[in-house]
C-alpha cells in the first residue's frame, strides 16, 4: 500500500510563502547598501534583479509541475544535469538559505535602535550581533522541537506587513521630491552603469523566496496551475512594491543622511523620521520589520532541511542529515547543523557582505536551474509532461545564464570567491564522496512516492460515499460497523473510505517521513489492513487512504472534497482539553466546513444495543433520527426511543408541554421516515442534567451537534460535550450536510484555533 503526500498549499498559500521569503532585507536592510553603489538608479536595480529572476522563476515553475518532490532546485538540476551538479545545487541552495537567513536576523536588529534609544538604550554593533545569535538559537531550539508554523500564519504575517507597508506608502508618498531622483537622465546615473549593475548584483538576494516554494512542490495542491501562478504573481506583486518603496526612500531622504552609519540600515525608518510620522508610526515600521526579518530567517530554517534530505536519499550525503528525531519527529542534524552555520555568519561577516554572498550563490543556481531545463526540452523524456512550460524557450533560458554570469563578474571578489568556491567544493565533494556512492546520470527519473487516486468510478450512479478516519485499533471495528450501518439505510450502492493520516512538523519533508520512519508507515499499514478485515466480515465495500500530511483537520476535508464524500465517521473522546475548549480542535474543524453528513463517535460497548435519539428544535433532530434508525436496522435486536425534553414553566399546563414535545418526536419521525419507534417527553428545570441522565439508561445515544461558539462553550458549557463527559455508553454526535454557520466572533476565534 503507498502512502499518500497530503497536497493542501493552495494559490494563496503559495503567493504567501514566496512573498514572505522575499518581503524582508530586501526592503528594510538593502535600499541604504545598494544606493551607496547606484544612487537614485537603486530603484531601476530592484527591477532589473526581478528581470534576472525571472527565467529561473519560469524554469523552475515548469519543473516543479513536472516533478512535484521534496528538495526543489536541487531535485530538477540533479534530474537534469546529473549528480555532479544536483550537488553542486543542492549544498549552494542550503548555503545561500544560511546566508540569507543571517541577512535577515543581523539586519534586523538595527531596525530596533530606534525604539530603544527613544528609552535611552544603546547599542553596539557587537551587542546587536549578539542579540541577534540569541534570537537565532531560539528560533533553532523552536524547529527542532517542531512548533508549528502553518501556512495560515505565514499568511497572516504577509497581510500584516502589506498593511503596514500600505500606510507608509500612503503616508509618505506625498513628501516625494522629484529632485533627488537626480534631476537628469545622468543625475539619475549618477554612478554609471558599473554602479547600476553592482547595486543589481546586492539586491539580486532580495528575490530569493520566489523560488523557495518550490522545495515544499510535494504539498502544493494541483502544481501545474498553483505553482506557475504562484510564483509569477509573487514576483510581480514584490517587484512593484519593491520598486514603489524605494522609489519612495529616494525620493524623501537625501543621499547624504541615508549613507551614514545610523541610517544605512533601516532605511524606512528613515523615511518616517523626514516626513515627521512620529514614534508610532516608527513602531508600526519596526513591527514590520521583525515580522518579516525574523519569519525569513525561521523558514530559511524550516526549508534548509529539505536540501540535506534530498541530497541523503541520493546518496550523495550522509544519512545522518536526514534521519528523525524519534521524540520530536524534526530533522535535528540538519537544523543543527544550518543553524550553527547561520550563526557563525552572523559573527564573521558584515551585513553587505553576507548580502553578496548569499545573492552570488543564488546566482549559480539560477543558472544551473536555466540549464537543467533546457537539458529537459532537448532530450525530452517519456515521463516528462509539466503542466506548465516556460515561454519564449530557450532564449529566456539563454538570456538567464548569459545575465547570471555577466552578474557574477559585477561583483566584489569575496561573493565571486564564494559563488564559484561554492562550486568547487561542491564538485570535490561528489568527486571523492558522492561518485561511488551514484550510478545515476541526468534525466534518470525515479519516481520514489506514489500516489494513490480515488478508484475511477465505472457506475452510472455515484455511490454513496462514508470517509472513516481510522487512528486507534481499539475503536476502528466501532466506526466501521457504524458507518456500515448508516451505508445500509441509502438507496443506492456504497463505498466506505478508511483513511489513516501520519502528522509531520513543518520542519520535516513529508517524503522525508516515508523514507526514514518506516516504523510509524509499518503501524499506519497494520492498521489499515486490519479495516480490511473488519469490512470483510461485515461484507461492506471499502477502500483505504494512507497519508502523509501537516494537519490532521485539513487533511480530512481534503479527503472528503477528493472523494466527493457524502458522510464522515469519525472518533471522538468525549471530552475537550482546556485548550480545546478556547481555542477549538480538528473536530471542530470538520463540523464547521465539511460539505456533508458529519458523524461523531465516542465509543463505548461495541454492540448497539438500545438507542435513544434526542428531538428538540435544532436543524439537526431528523439527522441524529436517521441515524439512529440505521444503527437498529443493522442490529438484531435493537431498539429505538425518541425523546424530547422540555423545560418547565409556571403559566403553561405540563399536559400542553407534553402534547407539544409528543408533536415535535412525531413530526420529526415522519420526516426522517421513521415509524418504529418508542417515545417519551420528559418535563424538567435542567435541562443539560437531565438529558445526561437520560443518556445513561441507553446503550448508545444519538443527538444533533451543537452550533454553541467557543466563547459560549466556556461560559456555560455545550450539552453534547456535557453528555459527552458524564454519559457511559456509545455517544454519537450528527449533523446534516450543511456545513454550520459561524458568526464573525466565532470565525475568529476559530481561525486562531487553526494557527495555534
Amino acid at each position: 500500500m503507498s502512502e499518500e503526500l497530503e497536497r493542501d498549499l493552495g494559490l494563496p498559500s503559495v503567493v504567501a510563502i514566496s512573498m514572505g521569503a522575499m518581503i524582508g532585507s530586501g526592503i528594510f536592510i538593502l535600499p541604504g547598501l545598494a544606493m551607496a553603489e547606484a544612487g537614485p538608479s537603486v530603484i531601476l536595480a530592484f527591477i532589473i534583479a526581478a528581470v534576472l529572476v525571472l527565467p529561473a522563476a519560469v524554469s523552475i515553475a515548469e519543473l516543479g509541475t513536472a516533478m512535484p518532490e521534496a528538495g526543489g532546485d536541487y531535485i530538477f538540476i540533479e534530474r537534469g544535469i546529473g549528480p555532479s551538479a544536483g550537488t553542486i545545487a543542492g549544498l549552494g541552495t542550503w548555503l545561500m538559505l544560511m546566508f540569507k537567513g543571517a541577512l535577515a536576523l543581523f539586519g534586523g536588529m538595527f531596525y530596533l535602535e530606534p525604539v530603544l534609544s527613544s528609552f535611552g538604550v544603546t547599542m553596539t554593533e557587537t551587542e546587536l550581533r549578539v542579540l541577534a545569535v540569541l534570537i537565532g538559537a531560539f528560533l533553532i531550539s523552536v524547529n527542532v522541537v517542531g512548533v508549528k508554523q502553518t501556512g495560515g500564519l505565514q499568511k497572516i504575517l504577509v497581510l500584516i506587513m502589506l498593511f503596514i507597508l500600505g500606510g507608509f506608502v500612503a503616508l509618505t508618498g506625498g513628501s516625494v521630491n522629484t529632485t533627488l531622483y537626480g534631476g537628469s537622465v545622468d543625475g539619475f546615473f549618477s554612478e554609471g552603469t558599473a554602479g547600476l549593475f553592482a547595486a543589481t548584483a546586492t539586491v539580486l538576494i532580495s528575490y530569493g523566496g520566489v523560488t523557495k516554494v518550490a522545495a515544499v512542490a510535494e504539498e502544493i495542491e494541483n502544481p501545474g496551475r498553483n505553482l506557475p501562478l504562484g510564483l509569477l504573481l509573487s514576483l510581480a506583486l514584490t517587484t512593484a512594491l519593491y520598486a514603489l518603496i524605494v522609489a519612495i526612500i529616494v525620493g524623501v531622504v537625501e543621499p547624504e543622511m541615508l549613507l551614514t552609519d545610523e541610517w544605512e540600515n533601516i532605511p524606512v525608518v528613515a523615511v518616517v523620521e523626514v516626513v515627521g510620522l512620529g514614534f508610532l508610526m516608527v513602531v508600526a515600521i519596526v513591527i514590520a520589520a521583525m515580522f518579516a526579518l525574523i519569519s525569513t530567517a525561521n523558514a530559511g530554517i524550516l526549508t534548509a532541511s529539505r536540501y540535506p534530505f534530498a541530497l541523503s536519499r541520493d546518496n550523495l550525503l550522509p544519512e545522518v542529515f536526514a534521519t528523525v528525531s524519534s521524540r520530536f519527529r524534526t530533522p535535528t542534524t540538519a537544523i543543527l547543523t544550518t543553524g550553527g552555520a547561520m550563526l557563525f555568519i552572523i559573527i564573521a561577516l558584515p551585513v553587505e557582505d553576507i548580502a553578496k554572498t548569499a545573492g552570488a550563490f543564488q546566482i549559480v543556481v539560477y543558472i544551473l536551474v536555466c540549464l537543467s531545463l533546457m537539458a529537459f526540452r532537448r532530450r525530452d523524456p517519456e515521463w516528462y509532461d509539466p503542466g506548465f512550460r516556460s515561454p519564449l524557450y530557450p532564449w529566456m533560458q539563454i538570456f538567464g545564464v548569459f545575465s547570471g554570469i555577466f552578474i557574477l563578474t559585477q561583483m566584489d571578489p569575496l561573493p565571486q570567491i564564494g559563488g564559484v568556491g561554492i562550486a568547487v567544493v561542491g564538485g570535490l565533494w561528489y568527486y571523492f564522496y558522492g561518485r561511488t556512492r551514484v550510478d545515476r546520470t541526468g534525466l534518470m527519473a525515479e519516481e520514489l512516492i506514489d500516489t494513490v487516486e480515488p478508484t475511477a468510478d465505472t457506475e452510472t450512479e455515484t455511490p454513496y460515499r462514508i470517509v472513516v478516519p481510522v487512528a486507534n485499533p481499539a475503536t476502528e471495528r466501532g466506526l466501521l460497523r457504524l458507518a456500515a450501518a448508516s451505508a445500509a439505510r441509502q438507496d443506492r450502492d456504497a463505498e466506505i473510505i478508511a483513511a489513516n493520516i501520519i502528522t509531520v512538523p513543518d520542519q520535516t519533508s513529508l517524503a522525508q517521513e516515508v523514507s526514514y520512519e518506516q516504523e510509524r508507515i509499518k503501524r499506519q499499514q497494520e492498521l489499515l489492513e486490519q479495516a480490511e478485515d473488519i469490512a470483510q466480515e461485515l461484507g461492506v465495500g471499502l477502500r483505504t487512504r494512507a497519508v502523509v500530511g501537516r494537519d490532521i483537520g485539513e487533511t480530512i476535508l481534503r479527503i472528503i472534497e477528493q472523494e466527493e464524500a457524502d458522510d464522515v465517521v469519525m472518533g471522538w473522546s468525549g471530552t475537550r482539553k482546556r485548550r480545546e475548549r478556547v481555542l477549538g480542535s480538528n473536530i471542530d474543524k470538520i463540523i464547521e466546513r465539511a460539505p456533508c453528513e458529519v458523524t461523531l463517535v465516542r465509543q463505548g460497548d461495541e454492540a448497539v444495543g438500545d438507542v435513544v435519539a434526542f428531538v428538540g428544535e435544532g436543524p439537526y433532530s431528523g439527522v441524529a433520527v436517521k441515524k439512529a434508525a440505521a444503527f437498529v436496522r443493522a442490529e438484531k435486536g435493537a431498539s429505538l426511543t425518541l425523546v424530547n425534553v422540555q423545560q418547565r414553566t409556571e403559566d403553561e399546563d405540563q399536559a400542553d408541554v407534553v402534547e407539544r414535545g409528543q408533536s415535535l418526536i412525531e413530526e420529526t419521525a415522519q420526516t426522517a421516515g421513521v415509524e418504529d419507534y418508542d417515545s417519551d417527553v420528559i418535563v424538567t428545570d435542567d435541562i443539560a442534567s437531565e438529558l445526561v441522565s437520560i443518556a445513561q439508561g441507553y446503550d448508545t445515544t444519538v443527538l444533533g451537534v451543537s452550533r454553541v461558539s467557543s466563547v459560549e462553550r466556556i461560559l456555560s458549557g455545550a450539552i453534547p460535550d456535557t453528555i459527552g463527559e458524564q454519559a457511559s455508553g456509545t455517544i454519537v454526535l450528527t449533523r446534516s450536510g450543511e456545513p454550520t454557520r459561524r458568526s464573525l466572533r466565532s470565525a475568529i476565534i476559530n481561525r486562531i484555533a487553526s494557527l495555534a
